[in-house]
């Protein structure tokens, strides 16, 4: 009730004199002192809500707009008390001044629940000095990225390679500078339309294929590498290496493609003249072997012939024969014979490059017992002392495997020291893979590098075979020439022989992807044979 006579009678002063006549202190300095300062607020307080309603205005994206016009309006609404409380000197207006207080109350508590609310948002902004800090981080950034951008088109450049990203929905392409280098193309920072910009630059009967593989990548939503061709704008022709990626929306749909294109057309050309090459070689050394074989073979009827007819020039009366007849047919008879040796370890050594090794499990302790009887005579003539160790069982070649023995335990009988009687030492060891030397390895024909760190290589189980004799040994400048055919360290008047035994020991070890080494000192000579136990992983090595 009475709230509702206050309204009725908001601007009724019946009761209430002007504040002049109240009391008898107010002098003309202190009331016109007190309605200044009342202006002077309410002046101040009117200015400020119109600062502030033009910075909205004019900021159209601003932080908590509701704040500012609570802020408008509680700062009006206290102004407009001091002009009220100014007017009283003249109008008595104290119930619309007491209503206006209360909306002023209002207004102020409204704002105040809006701080309490926003304050800790409002907190976790940056002030002006931190976005400053953060604006010229951001700079440097900018700048590094652009250094590393710098740095990965130059890379690119050298590489000769591009990135890319095709928006399949829209069929834009976006292309790296490496790709506009490789296509020979201007620079230019919007994207290209595949099917009326790109596809052009691939050969016609190159353009299906290209569809095909795209499609394919497409439904199968996995992309496979493949190679292509392109025609430069100065009509040169390329091959690129393309990789990518397949990106999948969430509904299970192909919206783009990524990747990589690498202009390989000096690699390919290489690659084409390496295979032309290795043809021309692979034809060469088929021609080689071939003629070695049949030179060999086609020797042996001719040198069969001069050692029938001396064998019968021999049977004959010798009574008018002279002792210098008689010196030249031994000097004969011994060249013939030393050729027929040479005709015979020819034709082992290019049987033993032209054929393929048939590997089996095989025992060389089996293999060297054989090798023993049948270099019975040798061996009881030279009264040579051989002692064997434990020998395994390997995965070889048998026949090879005997060649070998024979070569070294004959090798050994005939380079024995002078007045005394051959000692032969035959044993072996297994061996794993990182116990080996590494500096033997580099005379491995294996096909991987950094050996030491791979893990079958260290766990595959080597035979090494050790061959000691005591013989005159050999100066260590001759312990790599030692293994190279038709190369002799001693005259063959001293030591007869052709000098291609040790080539074939060492061409045997090769094809059982192994290797052979020697080692000298007055106390005679060791060759050291590894080979892995079983050729199954080194022989997929290779191959791969």
């Amino acid at each position: 009730m009475n709230a509702i006579v206050l309204f009725l009678q908001l601007f009724d002063t019946t009761g209430f004199p002007p504040r002049w006549l109240c009391g008898t202190g107010w002098t003309e300095f202190l009331g016109w002192f007190y309605i200044g300062s009342n202006l002077l607020v309410w002046s101040a307080y009117f200015a400020i809500p119109l600062i502030i309603l033009y910075y909205l205005f004019k900021k159209k994206d601003i932080n908590f707009p509701t704040g500012y016009f609570l802020f408008a309006a509680f700062i009006l609404s206290c102004g407009s008390t001091h002009l009220i409380d100014a007017l009283i000197f003249w109008i008595p207006v104290y119930r619309f001044n007491a209503l206006l207080l209360f909306f002023t109350g209002i207004i102020s508590w409204i704002t105040v629940v809006y701080l309490v609310k926003y304050a800790p948002v409002a907190l976790t902004m940056k002030t002006a000095s931190e976005l400053e800090k953060e604006v010229e981080s951001r700079k440097k950034a900018e700048e590094k990225l652009n250094i590393k951008i710098q740095q990965m088109n130059e890379a690119q450049s050298i590489a000769k390679l591009g990135s890319w990203e095709w928006d399949l929905e829209t069929d834009e392409v976006h292309w790296s500078d490496g790709m506009f280098h490789i296509f020979e193309k201007p620079l230019q920072k919007d994207s290209l339309v595949f099917n009326k910009e790109i596809l052009h630059h691939v050969p016609a009967e190159d353009q299906d294929y290209l569809k095909k593989v795209i499609k394919q990548a497409v439904d199968q939503k996995q992309f496979s590498e493949f190679h292509h061709r392109i025609i430069t704008p100065t009509g040169k022709i390329k091959i690129i290496h393309v990789r990518g990626e397949v990106h999948i929306n969430e509904n299970g749909k192909v919206t783009k493609l990524t990747g990589t294109g690498q202009d390989v057309s000096e690699l390919k050309k290489n690659e084409q003249e390496l295979v032309s090459k290795t043809k021309e070689l692979e034809e060469v050394n088929r021609g080689l072997q071939k003629f070695a074989y049949v030179a060999s073979h086609d020797l042996q009827e001719p040198m069969r012939k001069i050692k029938t007819f001396l064998s019968l020039f021999e049977q004959t009366d010798k009574s008018n024969w002279n002792d210098k007849s008689q010196a030249y047919l031994g000097k004969i008879n011994l060249s013939a014979s030393r050729m027929q040796q040479l005709i015979d370890d020819i034709l082992n050594f290019s049987r033993l490059a032209s054929v393929d090794a048939d590997f089996q499990r095989i025992s060389l302790e089996e293999i060297l017992h054989q090798v023993l009887v049948d270099m019975e005579v040798t061996i009881l003539e030279s009264k040579a002392n051989i002692s064997v160790g434990t020998l395994p069982e390997i995965e070889g070649n048998a026949s090879q495997w005997g060649q070998l023995f024979q070569n070294l335990i004959g090798n050994a009988i005939k380079f024995k020291k002078p007045g005394s009687r051959p000692v032969i030492e035959i044993d072996s060891e297994i061996v794993l893979g990182n116990e080996l030397k590494k500096e033997d390895g580099i005379k491995c024909n294996y096909a991987f590098k950094d050996w030491h760190e791979d893990y079958h290589w260290g766990r595959e189980k080597f035979l090494r075979l050790l061959v000691r004799d005591h013989g005159i040994g050999f100066e260590e400048k001759y312990k790599d020439r030692i293994f190279e055919a038709f190369q002799r360290l001693h005259n063959v008047s001293e030591y007869e022989g052709t000098g291609i035994g040790l080539a074939i020991c060492q061409k045997i070890a090769e094809s059982h992807n192994g290797y052979i080494s020697a080692e000298s000192s007055e106390n005679g000579t060791v060759f050291t044979v590894v080979v892995p136990l079983s050729q199954s992983y080194f022989r997929k090595t290779i191959d791969s």
